[in-house]
């Protein structure tokens, strides 16, 4: 994974909006982004995005922590969260790139399949080699995917099955050199589990250090490593996730949704909502609707 901060990091390569980290999903041709810039895209991460690229015709060239790897027709490489990226292609390349937030997968409650907990567990950039058939199927999936972003209305619907459909395909079997979150006394898929279960109740860094065996130093040494951020904004953040994703999708008042998660004072969880997210609950609710 990178952590040289002299990698420039971006939401959407070149952008500079602020990276969105909740309930994101986009995709376009490998053509949209890269022909305007010479079809070479220079060594990047992204905060928040996982990203799939697929290569349907024409070729290019990945360059990433792990060094240089070569796509074809057919091949699928994944971007984790956080790991060095960069593109150079030929110009008569064409594919897709999808890119995701973590919370995205898992969806609104739902639970994850084996293979999007694998693709989670990703530190590092992997290059896939599916069979003919695979390569249809999953050309399919994404040309149907990048059809209703352009068109539909019914993103949501027809999104999420089909990205769960491509990491199956992806994660049927073990990639080459497929690095996971490997680092000795730490896993990052063990911390966000954990996170995901006791987030409401359990704020404290100490408690899930303890679980994870680990000091609260060490835990927190790892979090900046994998996430740019501490154990406790790690938290924070989750609980602020499902605050978003309760005004955003529930019919709950702002107090059932500050009870829920584990606030006594809906007044103190409004202000600690807009001291992190930059708008007070009703504003978001509302900014929502208004989408």
């Amino acid at each position: 994974m990178a952590t040289n901060t002299s990698i420039p990091r971006y939401h959407l390569y070149g952008e500079g909006d602020p990276a969105e980290d909740f309930d994101f999903f986009h995709i376009e041709t490998i053509r949209t982004r890269s022909a305007p810039l010479g079809w070479a895209l220079e060594p990047h991460s992204h905060v928040h995005l996982f990203q799939v690229l697929m290569v349907t015709a024409g070729g290019g060239r990945l360059v990433g922590d792990q060094g240089e790897s070569k796509l074809r027709p057919g091949m699928v490489a994944l971007n984790p969260a956080g790991a060095m990226h960069g593109w150079t292609f030929s110009p008569d390349t064409e594919g897709y790139v999808v890119s995701f937030t973590h919370d995205y997968l898992g969806g609104h409650g739902a639970d994850c399949s084996d293979a999007e907990k694998t693709a989670l567990r990703t530190v590092s950039n992997l290059v896939f080699q599916p069979d003919s058939d695979e390569s249809r199927r999953l050309a399919m999936y994404l040309a149907e995917m990048a059809v209703e972003f352009d068109n539909g209305r019914r993103r949501r619907e027809v999104f999420r099955p089909l990205l769960a459909l491509v990491l199956v395909h992806l994660f049927a079997r073990k990639p080459d050199g497929a690095e996971l979150d490997r680092t000795p006394g730490f896993s990052l898929f063990q911390f966000r589990s954990l996170v995901e279960e006791n987030f409401r109740g359990e704020r404290s860094p100490e408690f899930y250090a303890e679980q994870m065996g680990l000091t609260t130093q060490r835990l927190n040494r790892f979090c900046r490593l994998f996430t740019e951020r501490t154990a406790a904004q790690t938290i924070r953040d989750r609980v602020m996730l499902e605050a978003r994703r309760l005004l955003a999708f529930s019919d709950l008042s702002i107090s059932q949704i500050s009870y829920d998660l584990g606030y006594e004072d809906p007044a103190y969880f409004s202000r600690v909502f807009r001291k992190e997210v930059g708008e007070s609950p009703q504003e978001f609710r509302s900014s929502q609707i208004s989408d």
